[in-house]
């Protein structure tokens, strides 16, 4: 035992042909290059390996000179095949697996090369596609792309930064105590602030200056600040005029009742459809920003609007919400229905919800969101049935749902193929703001006084907060 000791405190050697040994296993030198190759060594006997059976990626394992059993490891886990010949070496040598297991817990891998993943033999990690917070791109358009419309247009700029002086000049003024007092006299109201992170609350401060057009003047005046100029104003109330579909479009996105990604489309439809209706108003000073605003809002999401196949998921979303079906499409994408029909059946086929189910009814109704959004006349009718050539009951299934008039989420009992399919497609949310505002709770709970929480009431909190 004493030489095995001696053994394992000493460096290792170079074999006779000037190369490095392979691995030292319970103190004793032997020769399997073919399976690890020592490239680094510390005086406590610890040591990393490279292993010369990865090809595809160069992998270091660390472990000591006294046990293989992180290098056993390795190889039960990547190169199976060749652990029976790992252990004939180590019998031929005749050395003892006394110490394989003292290092289980301690095992690690070091990924050199990660140009390629390791696939497991029951296939690689599949994640589900990236999809981009809609309310985050929303606001770049009226940040970003407003920016550079100001940049095109020298006397829309000044206007803009005049009057945007202005109303932070009073905005700053009224988080002061006694200037908040003088103000609230005013306006009778308390005056709402922008919040950087949020676009939208730019949008609903500016909004609430435009509602007390009359005030504005007397409330600088109490602040012995610049007064507005009359066409400031102007300028206030149609860039409101101009935002308003998008700042709705975001709080509806972001909402916590409604926030399936099937109201997506729609919502995308519904601020175009607005944008351009605009473009015919009578604007005096932000026609450049109307524009800049569309041709981004466009440009930014061009695979919505153009219903590409990548955003294939939304549409099923949408088609399968009971309040949309296909009335959602605009005339100039009425051809797109038989293809929207042939997508859920065959992505029913794919996903093997294919079979028979009992059914319910129900025949409750809730028409409350009609006014935002904008269908054709066409579409406000009963859909139109293609013809098919056989009636499969999936076939069958969809078309009574797409013919159905009721739009609550409780007649989807009546069509359990159709249940599964919204199921899955409008799991994904629209926006990213649920989930921030999720985060804002448990930083709300976990707060410097109540440090002792243990994980699990903690996360019983945060659920009820949420919830």
């Amino acid at each position: 035992m004493s030489h095995q000791e001696d053994d394992v405190q000493a460096e290792p050697s170079t074999s006779t042909d000037g190369t490095k040994p392979a691995i030292l296993d319970g103190g004793f030198s032997i020769s399997m290059e073919k399976f690890f190759s020592i490239i680094s060594q510390i005086p406590n006997g610890k040591v990393q390996a490279e292993c010369q059976l990865c090809t595809k990626k160069k992998v270091v394992i660390s472990g000591t000179l006294g046990a293989t059993s992180n290098f056993k490891t390795h190889l039960k886990r990547l190169h199976p095949e060749s652990l029976n010949d790992f252990e004939r070496h180590k019998t031929e040598s005749g050395d003892e697996d006394e110490n394989d297991e003292t290092e289980e817990d301690g095992l690690s891998f070091i990924t050199i090369d990660s140009s390629e993943e390791e696939v497991s033999e029951g296939g690689g990690i599949i994640l589900p596609p990236h999809v981009r917070c809609a309310t985050h791109t929303l606001s770049l358009v009226c940040t970003t792309d407003a920016k550079q419309a100001m940049k095109d247009s020298p006397t829309l700029s000044r206007l803009n930064n005049s009057a945007m002086g202005k109303c932070s000049a009073l905005w700053n003024a009224s988080k002061r105590p006694k200037s908040a007092e003088l103000l609230l006299e005013v306006t009778k109201e308390q005056l709402k602030t922008p919040c950087p992170t949020r676009w939208n609350s730019l949008y609903d401060s500016l909004n609430q200056l435009s509602h007390l057009r009359d005030k504005p003047p007397e409330m600088m005046a109490k602040q012995q600040l610049p007064a507005f100029k009359e066409v400031e104003l102007d300028y206030l109330g149609e860039y409101c005029k101009i935002l308003r579909p998008i700042a709705t479009a975001i709080d509806r996105l972001q909402g916590q009742i409604s926030c399936y990604y099937g109201e997506l489309i729609p919502t995308l439809f519904a601020v175009q459809s607005k944008l351009h209706k605009l473009q015919v108003s009578d604007l005096r000073y932000t026609s450049p920003l109307l524009q800049a605003i569309l041709g981004g809002f466009e440009k930014r999401f061009s695979s919505y609007l153009e219903l590409k196949m990548d955003v294939n998921e939304a549409i099923l979303a949408t088609a399968t919400h009971p309040f949309f079906k296909m009335r959602w499409l605009p005339p100039r994408l009425s051809g797109e229905k038989k293809r929207i029909h042939q997508l859920i059946l065959h992505s029913a086929e794919e996903l093997g919800l294919v079979a028979e189910s009992e059914t319910a009814s129900s025949n409750l109704q809730d028409d409350e969101e009609e006014d935002f959004f904008v269908f054709s006349a066409e579409e406000t009718e009963v859909w139109e049935r293609p013809e098919i050539t056989s009636h499969s009951k999936a076939e069958l299934e969809t078309l009574h749902f797409l013919e159905d008039t009721r739009k609550d989420l409780l007649s989807l009992e009546l069509y359990p193929l159709i249940k599964l399919l919204f199921a899955r497609f409008n799991t994904t949310l629209p926006s990213s703001a649920p989930v921030e505002r999720l985060f804002s709770f448990a930083g709300i709970i976990f707060h410097p006084h109540r440090r002792r929480l243990t994980p699990e009431i903690f996360e019983m909190l945060v659920v009820l907060k949420g919830n």
